[in-house]
């Protein structure tokens, strides 16, 4: 990842814009960020993790410190940071949470921190395409874009002030947090608790499946009759259990056939007996029929005479009825003749019927049609007037539509002088803005010059400034150089050669005066006299910067005053508000326009309307009228056709059909009585025929003979019951005499039958089978209750077997994740042997640089032993300092402060290699070391920038924060932090 461009806005110690390149910094590989403790290096930091992460770079900074202290309240504070990656460029803005005074009275109101995220064709774009504007969305995204997490960036990107020290003097224990945060070896943690779950899981089960067991061989010991019995001992139990069940099945088997046998026999017995009593009534009952015989004879022969008769009866019965409807229906239909004076026969009666009653069909529908006429004559009046007053409308519909061409015609003109006037507003508003911009640059021309002149007062002031402390210094080091005899011979001792002659003898030793300067001072007014230079420096920096705005905006305003930009902005305005109000004109009369064309458009529909209306009323006039007379002529016609059937013409033709229809009637019901007539005579010689028939068939001589040999109702009843009565008897008997058991019975003899003693032996066998059954089910039950239960018993021990078998190898690798000794004799857990691996390569890492740096001395060293002075188990990320001069091997917290930062400084790009390995190889191109570098030599500060240096050969970016003053005079391209008078902080550039 490379940092391009960081900007940002009240935050921190800078209250103005502060606007860094880092693109341009980085050119050759290293950059410094200095200025004075306290100053706001760090805040520039803060301000690019900000960016990325939403927080700050130290563990314990508060994101209050954010928000500037110096800033107008009402400014937004916000940092923007351009970034690569190699899924692109984007741009992030963030904005904190802060108090804004309230834009209605008094007061502030807290607002809420915002975020955006833009993706960017080039680094140079400003407008890009949004990602996001959502906090949680732009930190998913930006942790997905980037490839590491705020702990991650922390440690391969930002080193903030002090926290890598931390790292190198931590504990194991904290240092395995921090590993596993930057490593993400969560997953095997949270493996060996999965596997500890999956252990208590199979305990359970091994226990269950043991429980499964003892409840088992409880319900065998239950089933079996035992008291307590061995898992040993069930299948011995089983088999016994089993003999016993099959001896009692045995027994039982033969007393159940021995008692059935006995039943057998006593069945057999009373059916015999029984046969033998029913042999001897069916013998009395047979003679008891043979003795009624005769008189049943008798009475089926007189039962067959009268049903004989009473078949010719019937039908000379129903001859007599025929004779009597014939009679009937004669007078009838001559009755209804007479009363309708019908004297025509049946054949003219019928062809009158006919006539009628197609005239009927021919003009009954026109009845309708003349009940229909008065008022088709009436809706013909009203569309004629109606017809009237439609050429009157359609008339002035004409003349309203004549005249809106003209009035369209104005409001279009009016429209197109409006929308004239009006396209100037565009070149209207350019000009007001314009001329905002002319006063904004001269009220910044003013600002400007005031600047300006302040930093000529202060490169003055620093000027003198600088020149006095060069002065002090130089008269310092001239007084030292006039008091160096009496320095030399403060340093002589007795016998030792003199440093100028080489004697041994001093007869008159020089004395050094008393406000003689000594080296530290020197050194010290040097300093003094460095940093008044630098003071200068800068003050010459800030006026050239400060000339240079004010230049550009004296060349942009040119001769332009006040007076001026006021008269141009009020004719701009003046054009603005001539153009907005020719804009709503236009607006207005469009909308007028449209209205105007609405309203002919629905007066054109209208008069279409109207004149279509009145043609269909013209047509449909004349066609009613036509069609009106025709139906008249064809009424007429209808009514002469009825009257010829009349007897007098009638007045309409609804009344001619109706006596029409009571004509037809009147001949259909003389029809009908005469059809009933001749089928009445018909009928009556009909039956006379079926009478002669039946007599002969039945052998009577006439109606009069079978009459009299008809039986009454009760009689005949009587005489079949008895006639029925001995055919059921009859029948009773013969099929009883004919069944086999009766056939048997009659060689058997009554004596020889001993029902009481098959009784009694049946009764005997009945109850030894009984106990037997007993005995069996009882001995079967127990036998298979103990077969069921061993089987559950086995199936139990079998699960358990498979349980425990199953459970051994999830058990011993759970122990093993845990770091449990009795298999893991180390006591590592799976998750800090996973971090020691990386841990190894992060030391292995660090050894390469530390072996380039204080003169080889120093290299470090892991151990899985408990730290000294820690409590903690072992945890296998112990870390010791092997010093190769005296071979022994040290705490880390003994190294001095110059010792610390070097291999703190290694130990944290190793970490940084690693963790850039292990995030699926995020190429991070920008670096920044905070602080550390003032505790170093000469000589180790030369390592550690050699060793910085090696990072840039592969186009890293790094960025050393330090107020050290050897590092201004080896790195050029620098970030120069400096305090205002007003208490905030400023930055300068120089490339």
């Amino acid at each position: 990842m490379y940092l391009h461009r960081l900007e940002l806005r009240a935050i921190g110690p800078y209250p103005e814009l502060v606007s860094i390149d880092f693109a341009a910094l980085a050119a050759s590989g290293v950059f410094l960020l200095e200025g004075p403790t306290g100053s706001g290096k760090s805040t520039i930091i803060d301000a690019v993790v900000f960016a990325l992460y939403g927080g700050l770079a130290g563990a314990d900074a508060s994101n209050d410190r954010l928000h500037s202290q110096h800033a107008d309240p009402a400014v937004e504070p916000y940092v923007e940071l351009v970034f690569e990656t190699g899924a692109g460029v984007y741009r992030v803005r963030r904005s904190p949470q802060y108090d804004r005074p309230k834009q209605r009275g008094t007061g502030t109101v807290k607002q809420q921190a915002a975020a955006q995220l833009f993706r960017l064709v080039g680094p140079a774009d400003v407008a890009g395409e949004p990602v996001s504007s959502r906090i949680p969305e732009v930190g998913a995204e930006i942790a997905r874009i980037v490839g590491l997490d705020k702990a991650q960036f922390l440690q391969t990107v930002v080193l903030p002030q002090g926290e890598f020290a931390r790292f190198l003097r931590s504990p194991g224990e904290e240092r395995r947090k921090l590993l596993q945060s930057l490593f993400g070896t969560q997953v095997y943690d949270r493996t060996a608790e999965e596997l500890a779950a999956r252990r208590r899981a199979v305990q359970a089960e091994v226990d269950g499946a043991d429980a499964r067991v003892r409840d088992a061989l409880n319900r065998f010991a239950q089933a079996s009759g035992t008291d307590d019995p061995e898992e040993s001992e069930v299948p011995t139990t089983v088999a016994t259990l089993r003999s016993v069940a099959d001896a009692a099945e045995a027994a039982r088997a033969t007393a159940s056939a021995a008692a059935t046998a006995a039943a057998a026999h006593e069945q057999a017995v009373t059916t015999r007996a029984a046969a033998l009593d029913r042999r001897a009534a069916l013998l009395g009952r047979r003679a008891a029929l043979e003795q009624h015989a005769p008189r049943v004879d008798a009475a089926r022969t007189r039962l067959a005479l009268g049903e004989r008769a009473a078949r010719v009866v019937a039908v000379a019965d129903g001859l007599d009825a025929a004779r009597t409807r014939s009679a009937q229906a004669t007078a009838d239909a001559e009755a209804l003749r007479a009363r309708h004076a019908v004297t025509s026969g049946a054949e003219d009666l019928a062809r009158e019927r006919a006539a009628a009653a197609e005239s009927l069909a021919e003009v009954r529908h026109l009845v309708a049609v003349e009940r229909a006429l008065p008022g088709r004559r009436r809706t013909i009046a009203d569309a004629v007037g109606r017809g009237e007053q439609l050429v009157v409308r359609l008339a002035e519909l004409d003349t309203a539509l004549e005249a809106r061409p003209a009035e369209r015609s104005r409001i279009v003109e009016d429209a197109r002088a409006a929308a004239a006037l009006a396209a100037g507003a565009e070149a209207a508003r350019v000009e007001v803005e314009r001329i905002d911009q002319l006063r904004a640059d001269l009220t910044a021309r003013g600002e400007a010059d005031r600047r300006v002149r302040r930093a000529e007062q202060a490169k003055t002031d620093a000027g003198a400034t600088a020149l006095d402390r060069v002065r002090a210094e130089q008269q310092l080091r001239e007084r030292r150089i006039a008091g160096l005899a009496g320095e030399l011979g403060a340093a002589l001792a007795p016998g030792d050669p003199c440093p100028v002659c080489g004697a041994t003898e001093h007869p008159v030793v020089a004395t050094p005066q008393d406000d003689h300067p000594t080296t530290e001072a020197i050194e010290a007014a040097g300093a003094v006299a460095r940093r008044a230079e630098q003071d200068l420096s800068d003050a010459a920096a800030t006026l050239a910067v400060e000339r240079a705005a004010l230049e550009r905006l004296v060349q942009a305003l040119g001769d332009t005053d006040a007076v001026t930009i006021d008269a141009l902005a009020a004719a701009a305005a003046a054009r603005v508000q001539a153009a907005h109000d020719a804009a709503v004109l236009v607006r207005t009369l469009e909308q007028q326009r449209a209205a105007h064309d609405e309203q002919t458009r629905a007066l054109e529909r209208q008069r279409n309307e109207v004149d279509a209306e009145r043609a269909v009323l013209a047509g449909s006039v004349a066609a009613d009228g036509e069609r009106v007379a025709a139906d008249t002529a064809l009424v007429q016609q209808g009514v002469a056709r009825v009257a010829a059937h009349l007897d007098d013409v009638p007045d309409d033709l609804q009344t001619g059909v109706e006596q029409l229809d009571a004509l037809v009637a009147r001949l259909d019901a003389v029809a009908q009585a005469d059809a009933r007539a001749a089928t009445a005579a018909e009928a009556v010689h009909d039956r006379a025929a079926d009478v002669q028939r039946v007599l002969a068939e039945q052998e009577f001589d006439d109606v009069a003979d079978a009459r009299a040999g008809v039986l009454d109702r009760a009689s005949a009843e009587r005489l079949r019951d008895e006639v029925a009565e001995a055919d059921r008897e009859r029948a009773v008997v013969d099929a009883g005499l004919a069944d086999a058991a009766v056939v048997a019975a009659a060689d058997d003899d009554r004596e020889r039958l001993d029902l009481d003693g098959a009784r009694a032996a049946r009764e005997q066998t009945a109850v030894a089978a009984d106990d037997a059954t007993r005995l069996a089910t009882s001995a079967g039950d127990r036998a298979a209750a103990s077969e069921q239960c061993a089987a559950d018993l086995a199936a139990a021990v079998r699960a358990r077997d498979d349980t425990s078998a199953r459970s051994r190898a999830v058990v011993r690798l759970a122990d093993i994740a845990a770091g449990a000794p009795s298999v893991n004799p180390s006591g590592i857990t799976l998750g800090t042997y996973v971090l020691m691996r990386r841990f190894e390569d992060v030391v292995a890492a660090a050894n390469d640089r530390l072996r380039a740096m204080l003169a080889g001395r120093f290299t470090l060293e892991t151990s899985d032993e408990r730290e000294s002075g820690s409590r903690a188990r072992r945890t296998g990320l112990a870390l010791a300092v092997h010093d190769q001069t005296t071979d022994t091997v040290r705490d880390p917290r003994s190294l001095s402060g110059g010792e610390t930062f070097t291999v703190s400084l290694c130990l944290a790009l190793g970490l940084a290699d690693v963790v850039q390995a292990e995030a699926g190889g995020v190429s991070l191109g920008t670096l920044f070391v905070d602080e550390g570098f003032g505790t170093l030599d000469p000589e180790t500060l030369d390592d550690v920038i050699g060793q910085l240096s090696r990072l840039t050969a592969g186009g890293r970016q790094v960025g050393i924060v330090s107020h050290v003053e050897e590092l201004k005079q080896r790195i050029p391209e620098r970030i120069a932090v400096r305090r205002t008078a007003d208490g905030g902080s400023r930055v300068t550039t120089t490339v």
